[in-house]
C-alpha cells in the first residue's frame, strides 16, 4: 500500500513538473523509491524474527507440557535432530489415536 501510495504521489508530480525539472525529479523520486523499499524489508525482516521467536517459544511450552505430562522422548532443546525426533514422536501419536478413533467406531 505504501509503495503504491507513493508511486501515484511521483506520477502526480511527474505530471505538474517542468520538463527541465524532470531528471531531478525523477531522480529524488528513485531515491525515496529506494528507502522505502528497504524500510519494508526491514520491517518484513523484523516481523519474520518475531514470528520465528514466537513459534520457539511454542515449542518450547509443548516440549515443557510433554515433559511434565511424562511423555517419553519429550525434554526442552533446540537440537535440530532432537527436534526432528520429537516431532516424528508426535506425529507417531497422532497417527495411533486417530487408528484408535476409528476402532472405536467401527466397533460402535
Amino acid at each position: 500500500g505504501l509503495k503504491q501510495e507513493l508511486f501515484h504521489r511521483h506520477k502526480e508530480a511527474q505530471q505538474c513538473c517542468r520538463p527541465h525539472n524532470l531528471p531531478l525529479l525523477r531522480a529524488a523520486q528513485q531515491r525515496e523509491m529506494q528507502a522505502v523499499e528497504q524500510r519494508i524489508r526491514e520491517e518484513q525482516r523484523m516481523m519474520d524474527e518475531k514470528i520465528v521467536l514466537e513459534l520457539d517459544q511454542k515449542v518450547i511450552d509443548q516440549q515443557s507440557t510433554l515433559e511434565k505430562a511424562g511423555v517419553s522422548g519429550f525434554y526442552i532443546t533446540t537440537n535440530p535432530q532432537e527436534l526432528t525426533l520429537q516431532m516424528n514422536l508426535l506425529e507417531l501419536i497422532r497417527k495411533l489415536q486417530q487408528k484408535e478413533s476409528e476402532s472405536e467406531k467401527a466397533f460402535s
